[in-house]
């Protein structure tokens, strides 16, 4: 009897070895699979090289498209802490506060934890030197057009360990790009509408060159009013708008009637054919994949005929 228990026990013990071994090996597979092994060295958007010893589990985000962005790449679970105003998707919105664009609660960041920072790099290198004081890993991301919108989320993925979810939101914002191009590449330059931008109202505030808008706006097949203006975002005279004459006008803030009924612009091309838009400016402005969808509105927008 003794000697059968005996032999129970080795071949328990057998089995259980056998067993762990197929479980390490079914996570060095699947770690195998996203293409990362941590520890890893990455050059994040102000030039420094970074070093993230193991994938993070706690992750802040500094600003509402890194929010949007950690969550479009399935990692809303990881999330412990987000800036002010990060409501995309809606149940970031329940997620601790830990500041705004000018200032950071350091104590309930510390309270939170976290493995990784991540934070648009014009508003966390006035942050770095105390956050790395603190002994915190801070990731910055500095997109400023489509493309670098696209290699941000695979820098976040990398970073995560979420390569293989950065590379499948990537690849669909591609798909969405390429239609719009295969949509209006062939549009002369005619019949690329003249468009203004209405960014706020007093003062009248519109986007310029290095502006997204104006980059979704030319590669939506149309040509932006204030492709001349000194900077991205720039006050604006209502006289010039009035001489340049508009086709379309789109408006980021929802007061369509207030601008229908300004007397001065009522001989505007865009007022008359009533092609004044309103759109919800996140997905315009917010370095997130919804960029890619802002562009297919924008040109279904400006040539409906071929969409």
């Amino acid at each position: 009897m003794r000697l059968r228990q005996g032999r129970w026990s080795l071949r328990r013990s057998a089995l259980l070895i056998l067993v762990l071994c197929l479980v390490w090996s079914g996570a060095a597979l699947a770690a195998n699979s996203t293409g990362m092994n941590f520890p890893i060295t990455i050059k994040d958007g102000l030039g420094h090289d970074l070093t993230i010893l193991a994938a993070p589990q706690k992750l802040i985000s500094l600003t509402p498209s890194v929010t949007e962005n950690l969550y479009a790449l399935g990692l809303g679970d990881r999330v412990v802490g987000v800036s002010s105003y990060s409501d995309y998707p809606p149940e970031a919105a329940s997620k601790p506060v830990v500041g705004d664009a000018f200032q950071l609660n350091y104590e309930q960041i510390l309270l939170l934890e976290p493995d990784l920072i991540i934070g648009d790099a014009q508003l966390v290198k006035n942050y770095m030197a105390k956050l790395e004081e603190l002994g915190l890993t801070v990731l910055a991301i500095n997109p400023t057009n489509l493309q670098e919108v696209m290699d941000s989320l695979l820098l976040l993925g990398k970073a995560t360990g979420a390569v293989d979810a950065a590379g499948e939101v990537v690849s669909e914002m591609q798909g969405k790009i390429q239609a719009v191009d295969v949509a209006v590449r062939d549009l002369p330059a005619e019949a690329r509408p003249l468009v203004f931008v209405e960014v706020w109202d007093e003062p009248l505030m519109t986007c310029g060159p290095g502006s997204f808008m104006q980059e979704l706006i030319e590669l939506a097949g149309g040509e932006n009013l204030a492709a001349d203006a000194g900077e991205a975002w720039v006050e604006y005279s209502s006289e010039l708008v009035v001489e340049r004459d508009p086709e379309v006008i789109l408006l980021t803030r929802p007061y369509i009637d207030e601008l229908m009924a300004r007397s001065a612009w009522q001989g505007i091309r865009a007022v008359r054919s009533g092609r004044v838009v309103e759109v919800n400016s996140d997905p315009f402005v917010r370095t997130t994949p919804r960029l890619a969808d802002a562009l297919v509105e924008l040109a279904a927008i400006l040539h409906p005929e071929r969409f």
